[in-house]
């Protein structure tokens, strides 16, 4: 998503909504990092019809994640529902994910406007492949800060891989070396899905990627095991709000 839009309070019949370029500058790993991406203050209107849930989204991931939630950023008057999206450009080079920090603040900035009738939805969505050793504590942030830990292992491609099939991705020949999962099933989802994985119509076949991951999901300690995302609790929970118009973009 190249642009976030934002509201402000006071009467909904003055100036049109108004669009932001992201900035995608660095995250640091301290308390800086609540000026990546965005720094206008987000409030709620006092009266607009749309959207009438928002649902925000921060990733370790930058393309593919992205890219899911294309079709509802590019369609605002469909879908009664707004998602922001803030990724880490830096989650691939090693230590702990600085995208934490950065969702803490951000959430507690959303919060101080959120509606009590209404209220926001937040997700921090991560793979196995690039954060395992941190994800207990990540889990227990977010716990503590309202924010739902979303785990794909071994990384999102397992969500879209259900959004076309229906097996535990049986035709998979696991590496020995648990480093080389990820980048040897990236490469072989691709071949193995028609036409190559599309992160971009994926949403689309949002009810068949819910059944699939949730019949195929195994979990120890509340981690999913190889092969299982917890994706499908996000998708559920959009579910309701992009079910209907989906059909028209088919």
């Amino acid at each position: 998503m190249t642009d976030k839009r934002y509201y402000q309070k006071g009467n909904p019949d003055k100036e049109p909504l108004q669009s932001v370029k992201i900035n995608t500058k660095k995250v640091s790993s301290d308390k800086s990092a609540a000026k990546f991406l965005f720094r206008q203050k987000y409030t709620k209107p006092d009266a607009f019809k749309y959207p009438q849930k928002l649902v925000v989204v921060y990733s370790g991931g930058t393309e593919r994640e992205k890219d899911y939630f294309r079709l509802i950023d590019k369609n605002p008057t469909l879908f009664p529902v707004r998602i922001d999206f803030y990724a880490d450009p830096n989650f691939e080079k090693g230590g702990r994910p600085s995208i934490i920090q950065f969702a803490k603040d951000k959430t507690d900035e959303y919060k101080e406007s959120a509606s009590e009738e209404n209220p926001d939805s937040y997700f921090l969505l991560t793979d196995v492949d690039h954060f395992e050793r941190f994800l207990r504590e990540m889990k227990t942030e977010c716990e503590e800060n309202d924010i739902e830990l979303i785990i794909s292992n071994s990384c999102f491609e397992v969500w879209l891989y259900y959004a076309e099939k229906s097996d535990r991705c049986s035709a998979f020949n696991v590496p020995e070396n648990k480093m080389e999962v990820s980048s040897a099933f990236k490469t072989w989802v691709n071949a193995e899905v028609k036409g190559g994985l599309k992160p971009t119509k994926a949403i689309l076949n949002i009810e068949q990627n819910i059944e699939n991951a949730k019949k195929n999901y195994e979990e120890e300690d509340g981690f999913p095991n190889l092969f299982s995302t917890q994706m499908f609790r996000l998708a559920e929970h959009l579910l309701p709000f992009v079910k209907n118009s989906l059909k028209f973009l088919r």
